[in-house]
C-alpha cells in the first residue's frame, strides 16, 4: 500500500513543477468529453466482451518551447490531466444462492468508475493557426471511486437482512496504474490570433496492475475470480483548448 502512497505523491510532484515552470514556458488549458470502450484482460476473465463508458475531464499542457532550444523544444510538452470515467467488461462471474450454492452466470456487466491522472510526454507538429498533428506517450494512476455488478453496489447471498451484504468494493483493489499512448488532431477558431482550438484524440490506456483483491473474508470459491484481472481501454475524446 505504501509504494501505491508514494506513487500519488509523484503524480502530485509532476503537477507542481509543471505549475511552478508557468513563468517560463507557455501553457493550454482545456476539457474534454468522451467514449470509453473498456474491457479487462487476464486469466480470471472470462467470455469477456467490450462494453461503453463515459470519459470526462481536464488538462493542463506545458510547452519546452522556451527552455529548450531547436526543433524539440517546439514540438515537446508535458501534459497534465484529471479525469473521471469508467471501465469494464462484460463477463461471467458467481453468485451465491440463497441456498447457498454457486451459480456463474454470462454477460454480466463490472462497471468501475476511476479517478484517473495521466502525466503525458505530448509532440505536436503543424504551423500555428493550422490544423496540428499529435502524439502522446506516458503513464497514469487511478483510484477507485466506485463500482457496480450488474447494477448493483452489494449482493445479500442468504436475503437475511440481519447478515452484512457482499460488497463488490471490497473485492477490487483501489488503485490501478498503466501505460497511456494515443493521437489526434487539433484546429484553430476565432481567427488567425485566437487562443481557442477545437481537438479530437483518440487513446489507449493499458493498466499493469492485477485489480482483483483477495482478503480474509473472501469467499474462496472467488479467489480465481481475482487472481489476474487488468484493465484495457480505448477513449475517443472531443474537447476544447486555450492558450495563454
Amino acid at each position: 500500500m505504501n509504494r501505491f502512497k508514494n506513487l500519488k505523491a509523484l503524480f502530485i510532484t509532476f503537477a507542481l513543477i509543471g505549475l511552478s515552470s508557468v513563468t517560463f514556458a507557455q501553457f493550454t488549458a482545456g476539457g474534454r468529453l468522451g467514449v470509453n470502450l473498456a474491457n479487462l484482460r487476464g486469466s480470471s476473465i472470462e467470455n469477456n466482451k467490450m462494453i461503453a463508458g463515459y470519459n470526462v475531464g481536464g488538462f493542463i499542457n506545458y510547452s519546452f518551447e522556451d527552455l529548450i532550444s531547436g526543433e524539440i523544444g517546439n514540438i515537446l510538452s508535458v501534459q497534465v490531466e484529471l479525469s473521471v470515467q469508467t471501465k469494464g467488461t462484460s463477463s461471467e462471474y458467481p453468485f451465491i444462492k440463497p441456498d447457498s450454492t454457486i451459480e456463474v452466470k454470462k454477460d454480466i456487466k463490472k462497471n468501475f468508475t476511476y479517478v484517473q491522472v495521466p502525466v503525458l510526454a505530448r509532440f505536436t507538429f503543424g504551423e500555428p493557426g493550422e490544423l496540428n498533428y499529435f502524439g502522446e506517450a506516458g503513464f497514469y494512476g487511478a483510484s477507485l471511486f466506485g463500482m457496480t455488478i450488474d447494477g448493483e453496489r452489494s449482493h445479500d447471498h442468504d436475503v437475511d437482512d440481519a447478515t452484512d451484504p457482499r460488497k463488490y468494493r471490497e473485492e477490487y483493489s483501489g488503485f490501478d496504474f498503466g501505460l497511456c499512448i494515443g493521437g489526434g488532431v487539433s484546429y484553430p477558431f476565432g481567427g488567425n490570433d485566437s487562443p481557442w482550438a477545437v481537438f479530437g484524440n483518440i487513446r489507449y490506456s493499458l493498466g499493469l496492475k492485477n485489480i482483483g483483491e483477495s482478503k480474509d473474508k473472501t469467499p474462496e470459491f472467488l479467489t480465481t475470480y481475482l487472481k489476474d484481472i487488468k484493465t484495457n481501454t480505448i477513449s475517443i475524446l472531443f474537447g476544447v483548448s486555450y492558450s495563454f
